[in-house]
């Protein structure tokens, strides 16, 4: 296989430095960032200056102040976020517990929506509630693949499980889910990101190295060539961290140092890498295709990027009301997107502004949220830290 690239602009870089909070005045330490074995960073805050009003709201939170309090309301109500299944709204200690993260959610309908998360979460929605499944392991799931035939969840690529796409290797779960072993990956690889088409058969894997692809033919997976590495040696296409596309042929595709491509050609023998300038050297945490010509970005500082006409250079956006991390966004029509950060931010575009939107019965938890889908206008699923959100407790 031959690949192409092409140059459109150079963005590329990273550099942030988050505020931080504490109960304690006129303090000012720096943030302590910990690299995750996935290559993902863990930010400990430490200090802030000023008085607060109300204390610690426990695990995975930030500090309520008089201002932020306005979005976390006691209430649901039909504008709002609510608490929706799963986690226990009172016991952080009932199963499964708030330390538990929601890394990944999909769907194939709003009533087919799967879900995956850290100490082998898994769960499903069929229009009425949420189950939660066996899949028979302890392991850390970060990625969904739903195909026509059946389910695969995994967090290394060495290492799948499956549901419904046939039983050769050994370790079924009592919900039916089979381990399946990937000799192609090994297990050093790192998966920063994957997308494929509703239904598809094939998926696109990026890593620390390279971008790859993986096709299902019945039970079996095939690894198919991508983006080479010898491309992705030069080109910002390592440690990408969101993949999207509205169709086969082309996707977009953000990451750290300010990475943002287009790969053309995706569903060809030769994909063609286009490189665009950000305009940022942030980290960019998530990216969401309109269509093959325009994307939306988020990413570190509430970093909001905007590309229309597939042009070499992105629209930073302006009065972005936050500077928390923002780490997903996804939506339904150019002017139904959503976008989900740290210490509990959601923020939502209505085609004209970006807003931020209440979340009710929290209390004082502030918990990072890490994945957003949505089904259509109106229905959309939130996942973080030990928090499950629907919008006006819709189902």
């Amino acid at each position: 296989m031959s690949t192409r690239f092409t140059v459109l602009g150079a963005g590329v870089g990273l550099s942030f430095v988050a505020a931080s909070l504490s109960l304690a005045a006129c303090a000012s330490d720096e943030e302590a960032a910990v690299l995750e074995p996935d290559g993902t960073e863990t930010v400990t805050p430490q200090s802030d200056a000023g008085a607060l009003d109300v204390v610690d709201g426990g695990d995975g939170g930030a500090l309520c102040t008089t201002d932020d309090c306005v979005f976390f309301p006691d209430a649901c109500g039909p504008e709002v976020l609510c608490l929706n299944g799963l986690f226990d709204s009172v016991d952080s200690s009932a199963e499964p517990s708030w330390r538990t993260r929601v890394t990944a959610i999909g769907g194939r309908s709003p009533a087919d929506v799967w879900l995956v998360g850290t100490v082998g979460m898994a769960a499903h929605f069929d229009g009425t509630s949420w189950n939660q499944a066996d899949l028979g392991t302890g392991e850390s799931l970060r990625f969904l693949w739903l195909t026509s035939a059946g389910e695969v969840a995994f967090g290394t690529p060495d290492r799948l499980y499956s549901r419904g796409l046939g039983s050769e290797d050994a370790g079924i779960s009592p919900d039916g889910w089979a381990v399946r072993s990937i000799a192609e990956y090994s297990a050093s690889s790192v998966v920063t990101a994957t997308w494929t088409m509703p239904g598809s058969n094939l998926l696109w894997l990026a890593t620390n190295t390279d971008v790859r692809r993986l096709e299902l033919n019945g039970s079996t997976f095939t690894s198919r060539p991508g983006l080479p590495a010898s491309v992705c040696q030069s080109r910002p296409c390592r440690w990408l961290r969101s993949l999207h596309g509205t169709s086969a042929g082309t996707i977009w595709a953000v990451g750290d140092n300010g990475a943002a491509v287009r790969i053309l050609g995706a569903d060809g023998d030769a994909p063609e890498l286009q490189v665009t300038n950000p305009l940022t050297w942030k980290r960019l945490n998530g990216v969401w295709a309109v269509s093959d010509t325009e994307a939306w970005a988020v990413g570190v500082d509430g970093t909001i990027l905007h590309n229309t006409g597939a042009q070499s250079s992105w629209e930073v956006v302006t009065n972005v009301p936050t500077t928390e991390h923002l780490n997903a966004v996804t939506g339904s029509s150019s002017s139904d997107i959503w976008a989900v950060g740290d210490a509990g931010v959601v923020l939502h575009y209505d085609g004209t502004a970006w807003s931020r939107v209440k979340i009710a019965g929290l209390g004082t938890r502030r918990p990072d949220l890490y994945t957003v889908w949505s089904a259509g206008p109106g229905q959309v699923w939130i996942g973080g830290q030990g928090v499950l959100l629907a919008l006006g407790d819709k189902r």
